[in-house]
């Protein structure tokens, strides 16, 4: 046989602890919310922070190459001039033979 339950809780009383559930779900969702939000800020962060970095030491390193590439292209430029100077029959040889090659390669035909 089926037996009728008496409770002593109100149809009410579950529904106000019911709503206090509820809220209190809320208030964790938001609190979780906020602390992935956090969360993301602060990779962000760390990301902008290691690609700022990186680009200095690329930017740092091209400086570095490129001082270098200046230094090997004046010394180059003085060792020709030593040699222009040393041996001056054989730079004007050199320079007429070059003249004349690059003029028969690039002349009209």
């Amino acid at each position: 046989m089926a037996q009728s339950r008496t409770t002593d809780a109100s149809p009410q009383k579950d529904i106000d602890q019911l709503s206090e559930q509820i809220a209190t779900l809320r208030q964790d969702i938001s609190d979780i919310s906020q602390t992935l939000s956090g969360l993301g800020r602060s990779s962000r962060d760390a990301a902008s922070e290691q690609a700022r970095q990186k680009a200095a030491d690329l930017r740092d390193a091209g400086a570095r190459q490129m001082h270098n590439a200046q230094y090997r292209a004046e010394e180059m430029g003085q060792q020709a001039a030593d040699q222009v100077r040393n041996q001056p029959a054989a730079a004007v040889g050199l320079a007429v033979g070059l003249g004349f090659l690059l003029g028969f390669m690039t002349g009209r035909k």
